[in-house]
């Protein structure tokens, strides 16, 4: 089999779409290709006048677009100095991230989300890991919540096709009070050594909570990329 080789994909003093995720939020930086290396699969970009480079020094990975519907999925092999050397690891379509209607933020630890979910008699209280206008993200540990995610899991186990699992949702945001909705549960993922189990949920929102979520949204937004910008 022929060796793989960078240089054949990507084209050194070509500017390219390099992106990720900060707390959940796409970070796009257009940077020129200085250098390819065979041997190491690795690309050297310049850093140019990026500001938000603390979001390339995540475990997230990196994507560079070659078209708009092909990406090379890279891991950060060095973000020091003038230069961004990525790893490739091989090609996918774009990341779900890119294309979300909506943005999704994490919120922060200091000032949580609090997440109340119900699902027949039984209830739980929790904070999010992520949330949109659309959406909330949670993640329990078994030990905590063992009960209700056998409920869950006894409730997919059960389900025929085309069926969905709704739950009542109830979050309560720092600064702009409680909202309700009728959740839909998305996915359902094993986390860190089968300790944590993530639940995504599809929300129906009424337009005031909708509203009060879009505002939460707008201002954590920007308190991530300020954060970015003061790690300059």
């Amino acid at each position: 089999m022929e060796k793989f080789r960078v240089s054949r994909h990507f084209r050194e003093g070509v500017e390219y779409p390099v992106i990720t995720k900060y707390k959940e939020i796409p970070i796009r930086a257009n940077l020129r290709l200085n250098w390819t290396d065979d041997e190491g699969r690795l690309l050297g970009f310049d850093w140019g006048k990026t500001h938000l480079r603390g979001a390339f020094s995540t475990l997230d990975p990196v994507y560079v677009a070659l078209s708009s519907d092909e990406y090379a999925v890279t891991s950060v092999f060095s973000n020091l100095g003038k230069e961004l050397v990525l790893m490739v690891e091989t090609f996918s379509e774009p990341p779900d991230f890119v294309n979300r209607r909506s943005v999704r933020v994490e919120p922060d630890e200091d000032n949580p989300v609090y997440v109340d979910l119900f699902i027949e008699d039984l209830s739980i209280a929790t904070t999010a890991t992520d949330i949109s206008e659309f959406g909330v993200g949670v993640s329990l540990n078994k030990d905590e919540h063992d009960e209700f995610i056998k409920a869950v899991r006894d409730r997919l186990n059960s389900l025929e096709k085309d069926e969905n699992i709704d739950i009542e949702i109830s979050v309560t945001l720092p600064t702009c009070g409680k909202v309700v909705g009728k959740g839909r549960l998305r996915n359902f993922i094993g986390k860190g050594n089968d300790v944590y189990v993530r639940l995504g949920f599809e929300v129906s929102f009424g337009k005031k909570d909708k509203d009060k979520i879009r505002r939460y949204v707008i201002t954590r937004q920007r308190e991530i990329i300020k954060s970015l910008r003061m790690v300059e």
